[in-house]
């Protein structure tokens, strides 16, 4: 499934404006202030918050045990960026528990309006 299909279908699904979200996203990636990541039918976007830190978002279609599978790979191509934090605003927490499954501390976030964070590096 393309990234487009897969934002698209997750938005429907979360009750957010699919057209304006990808118009959001593919503006950010346009300005170099965002990257996206695709594996399986998840899609991660990062926005860069400041150097090491990023914000990020999730889009999937994925059943959890394939999500799992996509989040390892995601992580393993942001270990290899320099990238030392991550920051999201998750209203579900069950997504919290997948990213603490594929070994990342979950941990309340310092910065606002973000929820949570959660460190790659050991420094």
């Amino acid at each position: 499934m393309k990234p487009s299909e897969i934002i698209r279908k997750d938005a429907i699904r979360n009750k957010v404006d699919p057209d304006r979200l990808l118009n959001s996203i593919h503006k950010q990636l346009s300005d170099k202030t965002a990257i996206m990541l695709h594996s399986g039918d998840s899609v991660l976007i990062l926005s860069k918050i400041s150097d090491g830190k990023v914000e990020v978002h999730l889009f999937t279609v994925e059943t959890p045990r394939a999500l799992i599978n996509s989040l390892k790979d995601f992580l393993e191509k942001i270990k290899k960026s320099g990238i030392k934090y991550l920051y999201g605003r998750a209203d579900n927490k069950e997504i919290l528990k997948f990213v603490e499954h594929i070994g990342l501390k979950v941990e309340e976030s310092d910065m606002k309006p973000y929820n949570w964070k959660a460190k790659v590096w050991a420094q």
